[in-house]
C-alpha cells in the first residue's frame, strides 16, 4: 500500500521531474572504500563495508522564497549490485557560503555518503536552495526553503531508484545548519507528506532551532564565526523584504557592503577575516573582543529590543522549530560546550517536544566540546542510532545473528569506546566479533 501511494505521488510529481537530471560522477570499489576508512581513521564500529558505491550529481526543482520553482543541486550515493530494497538516509550539511563547498561540488570527499552507501543506505545530500549549481540566493536558516530542497530531493531519489526499490524507511540527520534543516524537514514531512513518505527516525544535531531566543542571545557574545550574523540578515531580507530599507540602516559603516561576499565565491573564513579586519581598522575592536552586536547600529538594535512586532524579531520567530510535535523517533545530539550554536537550542526543543510526543525522544549531551570538535562523534552516534532501526534484507545486515559471535568492545551511545559495560548506564552498544552491533537498554 505504501509503495502504491509513493507511485501515485511520483506520477503527480512528473512536472517537477521533467527538469531533473542525474549525472554519473564516480564509482568506488570495496578496496577503495576501505582506503577511505583507513586514511580518515574511521572506527570499525561505524559500519561494515558491504557494497561498492556509485555517486550521481542531481539537478532538480525546488521552491524559492516566492514559491517559484527554481533549479537546485545535490548528490546521491547508492550501493551497487544490491539485491535488496533500500532505505534512504538524507544528510543535511552545515553552514557553507561558497558554492564549491556544497555536497554536489565535492562528491569525492563526502565521507558520510560513501560510508553509509557502502553499508546499504541510499544517501541523499541536498545543496539547499542557491548553493552548488542551484539558482538564486541561499536563504540561510530559512525553514521553508530548507525543507523544500530536502524533501524534493528525497522524492526525486525515490523515482531514480524506483519506488519498488525503496523499502519505505527514511532517516534524516544533519549538523549545525543541517540540524535546523533536518528539523524543518521533519516538521514539513509530518505535516504534509505522510501519505507519501514516513520518517523512520531523525537525528538533528547542534542546530539553531530557537532562532528568536537561544540563538539571538549570541548577538552580544564573542563569536567564532561573525559571518553567520550577516548571512541571517541578508537571507531574511531576501525572504521577507522588510528588515531594512537599505543596509546602512542596520549595519554600521564598513559592514554595510558585506552582501557582495555572499555571492557564492567566498568562504566563511574569508568573510570572517574581512569582518574582523573592519572591526580592527575602523573601530579598534580586536577579534577576541568582537561580537555580532558590534556590527549593528544602536538605534536599530534598540528598536529590535523594544518592539515585539519588529520585522527582524518576527523573521526569527518564523524560523523557530521548537513549536511542533515529532511523530517519529528523534535523537537530539548537542555538546554543552558549543561555542557557535548554544546547547540551549536543543534543550528548549527537547523540553517542548517531550510534553507532547508519544515517540522515542532522547537528548544526548556530548560533553564540553566546541562546535567543531563535537561534529564527528555526533555524526557517528547518529548513524549508530539509525543502524539499530534499519532493515536490510540480506545477510550483510548489522542485525545478522551468529551462533559463535562474542563481544569485542563496548561503546556508549555517543560512539566512544568504554572499557567495560557501566552498570550505571542504561544505554550502550556492543560490538560482536562478526561485526554486528547490538543496542542495549536497561531499566
Amino acid at each position: 500500500m505504501i509503495r502504491l501511494l509513493i507511485l501515485f505521488i511520483i506520477i503527480n510529481f512528473k512536472l517537477l521531474s521533467q527538469n531533473t537530471t542525474f549525472e554519473f560522477e564516480n564509482f568506488w570499489s570495496i578496496f577503495e572504500i576501505q582506503d577511505v576508512y583507513t586514511l580518515n581513521y574511521l572506527p570499525e564500529y561505524i559500519g561494515e563495508i558491504n557494497y561498492e558505491v556509485e555517486a550521481y550529481k542531481v539537478t532538480y526543482l525546488t521552491k524559492n522564497e516566492d514559491d517559484s520553482l527554481v533549479n537546485a543541486s545535490g548528490v546521491i550515493y547508492k550501493p551497487v549490485n544490491s539485491s535488496c530494497v533500500s532505505p534512504i538516509l538524507s544528510w543535511q550539511h552545515g553552514t557553507i557560503v561558497a558554492d564549491f563547498s556544497a555536497p554536489s561540488q565535492k562528491i569525492n570527499n563526502n565521507i558520510i555518503g560513501l560510508v553509509a552507501a557502502s553499508h546499504g543506505y541510499v544517501v541523499v545530500m541536498s545543496d539547499y536552495l542557491g548553493l552548488g549549481e542551484g539558482y538564486g540566493f541561499h536563504n540561510y536558516c530559512h525553514s521553508d526553503t530548507e525543507s523544500s530542497a530536502v524533501i524534493n530531493l528525497i522524492l526525486e531519489t525515490i523515482e531514480f531508484i524506483s519506488p519498488q526499490n525503496f523499502n519505505g524507511q527514511l532517516f534524516l540527520m544533519g549538523y549545525s545548519q543541517g540540524g535546523h534543516a533536518t528539523m524543518a524537514a521533519v516538521k514539513e514531512i509530518e505535516s504534509n507528506f505522510t501519505d507519501v513518505i514516513n520518517i523512520t527516525a531523525s537525528c538533528p544535531m547542534a542546530g539553531p532551532y530557537s532562532m528568536s531566543s537561544a540563538q539571538a542571545e549570541m548577538l552580544n557574545e564573542v563569536y567564532p564565526n561573525p559571518g553567520y550574523f550577516p548571512y541571517v540578515i541578508f537571507s531574511y531580507q531576501n525572504v521577507y523584504g522588510n528588515l531594512y530599507e537599505n543596509s546602512s540602516q542596520l549595519f554600521k559603516a564598513g559592514f554595510e557592503n558585506l552582501l557582495e561576499m555572499y555571492d557564492g565565491t567566498y568562504s566563511m573564513s574569508e568573510i570572517n577575516d574581512e569582518i574582523w579586519s573592519i572591526a580592527e581598522n575602523v573601530y579598534g575592536i580586536s577579534q577576541s573582543d568582537f561580537s555580532p552586536l558590534d556590527m549593528i547600529n544602536n538605534n536599530y538594535y534598540q528598536d529590535y529590543l523594544s518592539d515585539e512586532e519588529h520585522p527582524f524579531k518576527l523573521a526569527l520567530k518564523d524560523n523557530d522549530l521548537v513549536d511542533f510535535t515529532p511523530d517519529s523517533p528523534m535523537r537530539l545530539i548537542h555538546c554543552n560546550g558549543d561555542d557557535n550554536v548554544p546547547y540551549e537550542n536543543s534543550l528548549l526543543a527537547f523540553n517542548y517536544f517531550s510534553q507532547f510526543t508519544s515517540e522515542e525522544l532522547v537528548l544526548l549531551d556530548g560533553g564540553n566540546f566546541n562546535h567543531s570538535d563535537c561534529a564527528q562523534p555526533s555524526i557517528i552516534a547518529a548513524k549508530l542510532f539509525f543502524d539499530q532501526l534499519v532493515e536490510f534484507c540480506n545477510n550483510t545486515s548489522i542485525n545478522t545473528v551468529s551462533q559463535n559471535k562474542y563481544i569485542v568492545k563496548y561503546y556508549d551511545i555517543y560512539g566512544r569506546v568504554i572499557n567495560k559495560y557501566n552498570e550505571s548506564s542504561n544505554l550502550f552498544i556492543k560490538l560482536y566479533s562478526d561485526g554486528t552491533l547490538e543496542k542495549s537498554i536497561t531499566f
